[in-house]
């Protein structure tokens, strides 16, 4: 099935957290009374790997207790390649839980568990780095995870997308410099959002007049010779489906970028 977009406020609060590295979870010494859930924030130190971010300050977790799957707003995150070189070849994958468009800290029992591996709950916010690894060997793989709740079970399971590729021109070539430098790539579903070239001190952006042909023209005539690169990104459309629970919604986004460097020279 088709994916069901959140509402505007929960997809805004999603965005804002995943800003911040999901590998920190948040953790906070709170007393919770036996089967009760506050709006208030847990008080309390910050255990090591913590991430406090601006959401965590503006807009407190709601605290709930075993909370069942239809009480859960599900959120997926996928995040493929980046511009420096430690990112550009990997892939994350980012999981949340919201309730009533509020970030969930979880107060009891609950469990979750992604491809086999368990992710611990207890007083942490439910914004989670459930995967991290080369984007070769993640794409186009089916990833599950499943969450219980005292006798309640769902499980929510998505392909991961394969990442964008700029086919030409490849990577570390001569470039000549024109007014019509083309480039060719390839995707597979999402929206390409734009394509950048850079040199010294130059930067162009692509025309995507046929975007369906999978082809850019950029002008790159007056950039100056020498070292420089061509960045592409796109949005990501995972599809994702559920069984057991259901949680109260399911939604999955992502963003991707590629880029190749490249030598610009005279012609």
């Amino acid at each position: 099935m088709r994916i069901q977009r959140p509402n505007p406020s929960f997809l805004t609060t999603r965005c804002l957290l995943l800003c911040f590295p999901l590998i920190g979870y948040a953790s906070q010494g709170a007393a919770i009374s036996q089967g009760a859930s506050t709006t208030q924030p847990a008080h309390g130190s910050q255990a090591a790997g913590t991430v406090p971010s601006q959401v965590d300050r503006a807009d407190p977790p709601v605290i709930l207790r075993d909370p069942s799957p239809g009480q859960l707003e599900a959120f997926v995150n996928v995040t493929m390649g980046g511009y420096d070189r430690t990112t550009r070849e990997q892939t994350t994958i980012g999981l949340s839980f919201a309730s009533g468009g509020r970030i969930v800290q979880f107060a009891g029992q609950e469990r979750l568990t992604c491809n086999g591996t368990s992710l611990p709950l207890h007083n942490r916010i439910a914004v989670f780095q459930v995967a991290e690894a080369l984007t070769s060997s993640l794409e186009g793989k089916t990833f599950s995870c499943t969450y219980r709740a005292s006798t309640a079970c769902a499980t929510l399971s998505f392909t991961i997308p394969h990442a964008p590729i700029i086919r030409s021109p490849q990577a570390f070539a001569f470039v000549p410099r024109r007014g019509n430098t083309l480039i060719s790539y390839h995707v597979q579903g999402g929206k390409v959002l734009g394509i950048v070239a850079l040199g010294a001190g130059a930067k162009a952006i692509a025309h995507l007049d046929r975007p369906g042909s999978m082809q850019a023209a950029v002008d790159t005539s007056a950039f100056p010779p020498g070292v420089g690169s061509i960045s592409l990104t796109q949005t990501l459309d995972p599809q994702a489906a559920q069984t057991g629970g259901p949680f109260k919604s399911l939604g999955a986004a992502g963003s991707a970028m590629t880029t190749v460097a490249v030598t610009w020279v005279c012609m």
